[in-house]
């Protein structure tokens, strides 16, 4: 699932979107995205798109790149763009997911 910060939780609560029902909170104190039926919860699989496309989470924003057990960068091959991603935007896209990662575990351990 998903990992959010508090922004982007914040930001979906501007939308009109209840934090009790997009958000599940993980014993590790970190905010995720609920999943429904094994998408995410503004994931519209008839369509093929999300709902909240506009207003989705910064890591939504760059997926597919992720980092694996060791730090590294990654594409997640699930993805079918993801031999799309040019080297140059893989590194940015991994700076901003490192960055926003620590926001997200700065502001756990303030639960």
């Amino acid at each position: 699932m998903m990992e959010l910060s508090e922004a982007a939780i914040v930001r979906l609560e501007r939308r009109g979107h209840r934090r009790d029902v997009f958000v599940v909170m993980g014993e590790d104190r970190i905010p995720r995205l609920r999943n429904v039926d094994g998408w995410c919860i503004f994931y519209d699989p008839r369509a093929g798109r999300c709902r909240e496309y506009r207003s989705r989470p910064l890591g939504c924003v760059i997926y597919p790149v992720n980092l694996d057990e060791d730090g590294d960068i990654i594409v997640d091959d699930l993805c079918p763009q993801a031999g799309t991603i040019p080297a140059r935007e893989m590194e940015e896209r991994g700076r901003r997911l490192r960055s926003l990662l620590d926001t997200i575990d700065r502001e756990a351990e303030g639960r």
